[in-house]
């Protein structure tokens, strides 16, 4: 019988682990350094004629990826943000007329039909909510077990810049996919251009247009401080303190009851111009 040093074993899991990734990372990081627009906005009409097969290679990754080689919340984490944004890729190249998710009714269309990830069946609002965000009922419904078996140990707020929906409101895609390595530099690093755009908080004239993510997730961003707090810190200094006396301490809840605040969303699809 064949013995192996356990550190021998632990490095063929790890590498056993990455490689899995790997299967996933590549193709996609292709696909969005050639689509990805610096304005966030995506070339879809590219990713149709020239970056299809990447697409499809990183699918069918996300589709067979071994759930037991995911063993780190940074591994789960990255794996799912690159199922996730993959899959909101092929829905716009499947729905070639949708311009606006709202105000076309998509959203069941895009969020709420099951997708293969992992070897498991599960929408993408399951794969949000039920996993990344920990909830227990998703539209309603439990959330079957076996996709908790996916879920990261905490919620990290900052996967909501991660993850993009394919709306022009949303956080922009990066140009590569994410990976465990460099995920919470790459979560940090995305979250606070988020918060230093205009896409995250902005004065028109004198009221404060704040993104509708820090109301609909407001007990995510809250588990430690008010909202308000936690976009402030994330700011350039400059930034920060224009808008300091408009939101310092303020929660979500406060926010939302100033007549002088509105929470933004726009559903127009992020197609490039």
């Amino acid at each position: 019988m064949i013995r192996f040093p356990l550190v021998a074993v632990f490095v063929l899991l790890l590498s056993g682990s990455a490689a899995s990734q790997a299967s996933v990372e590549v193709p996609l990081t292709r696909v969005l350094a050639g689509v990805v627009q610096s304005d966030g906005r995506v070339d879809y009409a590219r990713l149709a004629s020239l970056h299809r097969a990447d697409l499809d290679a990183a699918l069918a990754a996300v589709a067979s990826q071994d759930p037991a080689a995911l063993r780190s919340d940074a591994q789960k984490t990255a794996f799912l943000v690159n199922a996730y944004n993959a899959h909101v890729l092929a829905r716009v190249l499947a729905s070639p007329r949708a311009t606006n998710l709202e105000r076309q009714d998509l959203f069941g269309a895009f969020f709420r039909q099951p997708v293969a990830v992992a070897g498991l069946r599960m929408t993408l609002d399951q794969l949000e909510h039920g996993v990344l965000r920990r909830q227990s009922r998703v539209n309603g419904a439990a959330v079957p077990a076996a996709l908790g078996r996916l879920r990261p140990s905490r919620v990290d707020y900052r996967i909501h810049v991660a993850l993009n929906c394919a709306a022009v409101s949303c956080p922009p895609l990066a140009g590569r996919a994410f990976h465990a390595s460099s995920l919470d530099a790459d979560l940090d690093a995305r979250f606070r251009a988020f918060a230093g755009s205009a896409r995250a908080a902005r004065l028109d004239g004198r009221r404060l247009v704040l993104s509708s993510l820090f109301d609909w997730f407001a007990d995510d961003f809250e588990a430690a401080r008010p909202v308000g707090d936690v976009l402030l810190a994330a700011m350039p200094a400059s930034r920060a303190s224009s808008l300091r006396s408009r939101m310092a301490g303020k929660t979500a809840a406060q926010l939302r009851r100033d007549r002088t605040v509105t929470f933004a969303y726009d559903w127009t699809v992020n197609r490039a111009r």
